[in-house]
Protein backbone atom coordinates (compact mmCIF):
# COMPACT_ATOMS: atom_id res chain seq x y z
CA UNK A 1 0.00 0.00 0.00
CA UNK A 2 2.82 2.53 -0.93
CA UNK A 3 -0.20 5.34 -2.03
CA UNK A 4 -1.44 5.43 1.20
CA UNK A 5 -0.62 7.46 4.30
CA UNK A 6 -1.89 7.03 7.97
CA UNK A 7 -2.70 10.11 10.14
CA UNK A 8 -2.67 8.84 13.97
CA UNK A 9 -3.71 12.18 15.73
CA UNK A 10 -4.62 13.67 18.97
CA UNK A 11 -2.86 12.15 22.08
CA UNK A 12 -1.87 8.98 21.21
CA UNK A 13 -1.89 5.57 23.30
CA UNK A 14 0.74 3.23 23.87
CA UNK A 15 -1.58 0.63 22.89
CA UNK A 16 -2.74 2.36 19.96
CA UNK A 17 1.02 2.47 18.53
CA UNK A 18 1.48 -0.59 19.19
CA UNK A 19 -1.15 -2.07 17.49
CA UNK A 20 -0.28 -0.22 14.12
CA UNK A 21 3.30 -1.28 14.55
CA UNK A 22 2.47 -5.05 15.12
CA UNK A 23 0.14 -4.92 12.05
CA UNK A 24 1.55 -2.02 9.83
CA UNK A 25 4.72 -2.25 10.36
CA UNK A 26 6.00 -1.10 6.73
CA UNK A 27 3.07 1.12 5.88
CA UNK A 28 3.78 5.50 5.97
CA UNK A 29 2.54 6.43 8.99
CA UNK A 30 2.26 10.01 11.02
CA UNK A 31 1.83 10.41 14.05
CA UNK A 32 0.98 13.61 14.96
CA UNK A 33 0.76 14.59 18.53
CA UNK A 34 1.66 17.02 21.26
CA UNK A 35 4.79 17.30 23.43
CA UNK A 36 3.85 16.12 26.62
CA UNK A 37 2.43 12.99 24.85
CA UNK A 38 4.98 10.20 26.35
CA UNK A 39 5.30 6.81 23.81
CA UNK A 40 7.71 4.41 23.93
CA UNK A 41 9.40 5.30 20.65
CA UNK A 42 11.99 2.31 20.66
CA UNK A 43 10.02 -0.12 18.14
CA UNK A 44 9.17 2.55 15.53
CA UNK A 45 9.49 1.59 11.92
CA UNK A 46 11.57 3.23 9.37
CA UNK A 47 8.10 4.14 7.59
CA UNK A 48 6.83 5.76 10.62
CA UNK A 49 6.92 9.93 11.40
CA UNK A 50 6.62 11.22 14.53
CA UNK A 51 5.52 15.36 14.82
CA UNK A 52 5.08 16.75 18.00
CA UNK A 53 3.59 20.06 18.46
CA UNK A 54 2.53 22.27 21.30
CA UNK A 55 -0.93 22.14 22.34
CA UNK A 56 -3.20 24.65 20.73
CA UNK A 57 -3.95 27.36 23.63
CA UNK A 58 -7.93 27.60 22.56
CA UNK A 59 -9.11 24.06 22.08
CA UNK A 60 -12.16 25.77 20.58
CA UNK A 61 -16.15 24.32 21.07
CA UNK A 62 -15.58 20.22 21.91
CA UNK A 63 -11.49 20.96 21.46
CA UNK A 64 -12.09 20.57 18.01
CA UNK A 65 -8.86 22.56 17.30
CA UNK A 66 -6.97 20.14 18.70
CA UNK A 67 -8.17 17.69 15.94
CA UNK A 68 -7.82 20.54 13.13
CA UNK A 69 -4.48 21.05 14.42
CA UNK A 70 -3.07 17.89 14.81
CA UNK A 71 -4.44 16.24 11.74
CA UNK A 72 -2.80 19.36 9.43
CA UNK A 73 0.46 18.98 10.97
CA UNK A 74 -0.02 15.31 9.31
CA UNK A 75 -1.13 15.86 6.18
CA UNK A 76 1.54 18.89 5.62
CA UNK A 77 4.31 16.01 5.67
CA UNK A 78 2.14 13.78 3.52
CA UNK A 79 2.23 12.81 -0.14
CA UNK A 80 0.87 10.36 -1.20
CA UNK A 81 -3.05 10.21 -2.95
CA UNK A 82 -4.78 8.83 -0.13
CA UNK A 83 -4.84 9.68 3.47
CA UNK A 84 -6.70 8.02 6.29
CA UNK A 85 -6.97 10.27 9.42
CA UNK A 86 -7.82 8.02 13.32
CA UNK A 87 -7.94 8.74 16.82
CA UNK A 88 -5.01 8.53 18.63
CA UNK A 89 -7.02 6.60 21.57
CA UNK A 90 -8.65 3.97 18.40
CA UNK A 91 -6.85 1.77 16.28
CA UNK A 92 -8.92 -0.44 13.47
CA UNK A 93 -8.00 -3.32 11.40
CA UNK A 94 -7.81 -4.10 7.64
CA UNK A 95 -6.30 -1.08 6.23
CA UNK A 96 -6.39 -2.51 2.89
CA UNK A 97 -10.57 -2.48 2.76
CA UNK A 98 -10.25 1.15 2.96
CA UNK A 99 -7.85 1.39 0.58
CA UNK A 100 -10.09 -0.70 -1.90
CA UNK A 101 -12.78 1.14 -0.98
CA UNK A 102 -11.38 4.73 -1.93
CA UNK A 103 -9.90 3.21 -5.03
CA UNK A 104 -13.69 2.30 -6.34
CA UNK A 105 -14.44 5.86 -5.63
CA UNK A 106 -12.00 8.17 -5.19
CA UNK A 107 -14.17 11.49 -5.20
CA UNK A 108 -15.89 10.62 -2.29
CA UNK A 109 -14.63 10.95 1.88
CA UNK A 110 -15.23 7.81 3.69
CA UNK A 111 -16.49 8.27 6.60
CA UNK A 112 -16.80 5.66 9.83
CA UNK A 113 -20.38 4.92 11.31
CA UNK A 114 -19.62 5.52 14.55
CA UNK A 115 -21.99 8.32 15.49
CA UNK A 116 -22.50 9.36 11.93
CA UNK A 117 -25.89 10.66 12.77
CA UNK A 118 -29.54 10.68 11.03
CA UNK A 119 -30.72 13.93 9.75
CA UNK A 120 -33.21 13.68 11.92
CA UNK A 121 -31.17 13.56 15.17
CA UNK A 122 -28.28 15.63 13.64
CA UNK A 123 -27.36 17.49 10.51
CA UNK A 124 -24.63 17.47 8.58
CA UNK A 125 -23.07 15.19 11.23
CA UNK A 126 -20.34 12.50 10.24
CA UNK A 127 -18.07 10.64 11.93
CA UNK A 128 -14.41 11.85 12.63
CA UNK A 129 -13.50 8.61 13.99
CA UNK A 130 -11.95 7.51 11.16
CA UNK A 131 -11.69 10.04 8.13
CA UNK A 132 -10.39 8.51 4.47
CA UNK A 133 -9.98 10.06 1.04
CA UNK A 134 -7.38 11.65 -1.34
CA UNK A 135 -5.17 14.08 0.20
CA UNK A 136 -6.44 17.13 -1.68
CA UNK A 137 -9.81 16.38 -0.57
CA UNK A 138 -8.55 15.87 3.18
CA UNK A 139 -6.68 19.16 2.93
CA UNK A 140 -9.71 21.01 1.50
CA UNK A 141 -11.90 19.70 3.99
CA UNK A 142 -9.03 20.41 7.16
CA UNK A 143 -7.45 23.82 6.01
CA UNK A 144 -11.06 25.06 4.78
CA UNK A 145 -12.76 24.05 8.32
CA UNK A 146 -9.98 26.60 10.26
CA UNK A 147 -10.58 29.19 7.40
CA UNK A 148 -13.98 28.91 7.56
CA UNK A 149 -14.56 29.31 11.13
CA UNK A 150 -11.92 32.04 11.39
CA UNK A 151 -13.97 34.16 8.45
CA UNK A 152 -17.23 33.08 10.71
CA UNK A 153 -18.68 31.65 7.91
CA UNK A 154 -19.99 28.32 9.85
CA UNK A 155 -22.88 29.61 12.62
CA UNK A 156 -26.56 29.07 13.22
CA UNK A 157 -29.12 30.83 14.71
CA UNK A 158 -30.50 31.17 18.14
CA UNK A 159 -32.46 33.47 19.45
CA UNK A 160 -31.76 35.90 17.20
CA UNK A 161 -27.70 35.25 17.60
CA UNK A 162 -25.37 33.82 15.28
CA UNK A 163 -23.34 30.88 17.08
CA UNK A 164 -20.47 28.75 15.91
CA UNK A 165 -21.79 25.07 15.47
CA UNK A 166 -19.75 23.48 18.40
CA UNK A 167 -19.49 19.94 16.91
CA UNK A 168 -16.41 19.59 15.23
CA UNK A 169 -17.89 17.18 12.84
CA UNK A 170 -20.85 19.24 11.87
CA UNK A 171 -18.26 21.73 11.77
CA UNK A 172 -15.75 19.69 8.89
CA UNK A 173 -19.26 18.59 6.45
CA UNK A 174 -20.40 21.45 6.32
CA UNK A 175 -17.03 23.86 5.31
CA UNK A 176 -16.38 20.76 3.49
CA UNK A 177 -19.71 21.19 1.52
CA UNK A 178 -19.48 25.00 1.52
CA UNK A 179 -16.16 24.64 -0.54
CA UNK A 180 -16.41 21.66 -2.29
CA UNK A 181 -19.71 22.31 -3.67
CA UNK A 182 -20.57 26.48 -3.47
CA UNK A 183 -23.19 26.09 -6.35
CA UNK A 184 -24.79 23.48 -4.43
CA UNK A 185 -24.54 24.05 -0.47
CA UNK A 186 -27.64 25.26 0.78
CA UNK A 187 -29.55 24.85 -2.65
CA UNK A 188 -29.29 21.64 -2.46
CA UNK A 189 -30.91 19.34 -0.66
CA UNK A 190 -27.96 19.14 2.22
CA UNK A 191 -28.79 15.04 2.59
CA UNK A 192 -28.31 14.68 -0.79
CA UNK A 193 -24.67 16.65 -1.41
CA UNK A 194 -23.38 14.39 1.76
CA UNK A 195 -24.86 11.42 -0.37
CA UNK A 196 -22.90 12.70 -3.36
CA UNK A 197 -19.81 13.28 -1.34
CA UNK A 198 -19.41 11.04 1.45
CA UNK A 199 -19.33 7.13 2.34
CA UNK A 200 -19.92 5.02 5.02
CA UNK A 201 -17.51 2.05 5.73
CA UNK A 202 -18.66 -1.12 6.88
CA UNK A 203 -17.48 -1.55 10.86
CA UNK A 204 -17.83 -5.09 10.87
CA UNK A 205 -14.95 -5.55 8.04
CA UNK A 206 -12.74 -3.16 10.25
CA UNK A 207 -12.21 -5.96 13.26
CA UNK A 208 -10.14 -6.18 15.51
CA UNK A 209 -10.64 -2.26 16.34
CA UNK A 210 -11.12 -0.36 19.12
CA UNK A 211 -13.59 2.63 19.33
CA UNK A 212 -13.58 4.92 22.24
CA UNK A 213 -16.62 7.09 23.25
CA UNK A 214 -15.15 9.54 26.07
CA UNK A 215 -18.69 11.44 25.95
CA UNK A 216 -20.37 8.16 27.03
CA UNK A 217 -17.25 6.84 29.24
CA UNK A 218 -17.55 3.86 26.74
CA UNK A 219 -15.26 1.52 24.80
CA UNK A 220 -16.08 -1.26 22.58
CA UNK A 221 -13.55 -3.92 21.16
CA UNK A 222 -16.35 -5.53 18.95
CA UNK A 223 -20.03 -5.88 19.07
CA UNK A 224 -20.37 -1.93 17.67
CA UNK A 225 -23.91 -1.84 15.95
CA UNK A 226 -24.21 1.74 14.36
CA UNK A 227 -28.13 1.87 14.52
CA UNK A 228 -28.53 0.84 18.23
CA UNK A 229 -26.23 3.54 19.11
CA UNK A 230 -28.21 6.87 16.75
CA UNK A 231 -25.66 6.11 13.96
CA UNK A 232 -26.11 4.87 10.34
CA UNK A 233 -24.52 2.51 8.98
CA UNK A 234 -25.25 3.94 4.99
CA UNK A 235 -25.50 7.49 3.99
CA UNK A 236 -28.46 6.71 1.73
CA UNK A 237 -30.05 6.35 5.13
CA UNK A 238 -30.31 9.98 5.05
CA UNK A 239 -33.29 10.04 2.94
CA UNK A 240 -34.95 7.24 5.43
CA UNK A 241 -37.09 8.32 8.25
CA UNK A 242 -35.68 8.16 11.23
CA UNK A 243 -37.86 5.12 12.30
CA UNK A 244 -36.45 3.28 9.00
CA UNK A 245 -33.07 4.17 9.44
CA UNK A 246 -32.77 2.78 12.96
CA UNK A 247 -34.04 -0.65 10.98
CA UNK A 248 -30.60 -2.82 11.75
CA UNK A 249 -32.11 -5.27 8.74
CA UNK A 250 -32.40 -2.26 6.18
CA UNK A 251 -28.82 -1.37 4.36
Amino acid sequence: MKNVTLIIQGKVSQETLDFYIKHYPTLTVIISTWIDNNLNLNKLPESYKLVCQPLPANGGYQNQNYQFTSTLNGLHLSNTKYVIKLRGDEYFNNIEYIVSEMDKNPNKIFSSPIFFRHWSFMKYHISDHVIAGTRENLLTMFEGVVRNLKEKKLYHIREGEKMEYWEPEINLTRSYLMDKEPDRYEVVDGRILMIDNFEILDINKMTPYKIVANIFKTTWKGGFIPERNYSISNVRKLLLSKEKAYDTDIT
